[in-house]
């Protein structure tokens, strides 16, 4: 039986799943669109241990109403089936904005992880700078609070300073 990843009170990141992320955020914001990675790796209890960014095929779009990044159907159908296939679980999106960090309610409606638990990082300026969490707006789903009518789980805002203390970047 997995663990639940609301269990889940401290990530290791190795920074080679740091150096993907940051690329393809990057790379995307020289475009002039926002880009998007996962992390995935294994639950041991309080712990999360990141195996590898996933960077999936996506499009960066520039609409009227700002930007946006979308994946498609069949490349979360390939998604799905890599992490049942290698026995990963999907523990946080992660995706840049133009400018400040803030989950939008497009970022709400169409997030890809969907585990209560599952975090959304959102690198502010293109990711520009190099990807620290403190710099970061970062959520995390939870279970709908009672005085809320939806019986969806909502993305609650993390502080900075908490979301630097369960991120920890490692070599590797």
């Amino acid at each position: 039986m997995k663990t639940s990843l609301t269990e889940v009170g401290v990530v290791e990141v190795p920074a080679s799943a740091v150096s993907v992320t940051q690329a393809a955020l990057a790379g995307a914001g020289q475009r002039g669109v926002e880009g998007m990675a996962l992390w995935a790796g294994v639950q041991d209890g309080r712990s999360f241990y990141v195996r590898e960014a996933i960077v999936p095929v996506q499009e960066g779009i520039r609409g009227p109403h700002g930007l946006l990044v979308s994946v498609g159907e069949a490349e979360l159908r390939r998604i799905n089936l890599h992490l049942y296939r290698s026995g990963l679980r999907l523990l946080a999106q992660i995706h840049s904005h133009p400018t400040e960090a803030y989950h939008s309610a497009v970022d709400d409606e169409y997030a890809i992880a969907t585990a209560l638990g599952a975090f959304s990082i959102v690198v502010p300026d293109f990711a520009r700078a190099p990807l620290r969490m403190v710099n970061c707006a970062t959520y995390r789903l939870t279970a709908r609070s009672a005085w809320r009518f939806s019986g969806r789980p909502t993305w609650a805002p993390m502080p900075a300073s908490r979301a630097d203390a369960i991120f920890r970047f490692v070599a590797g």
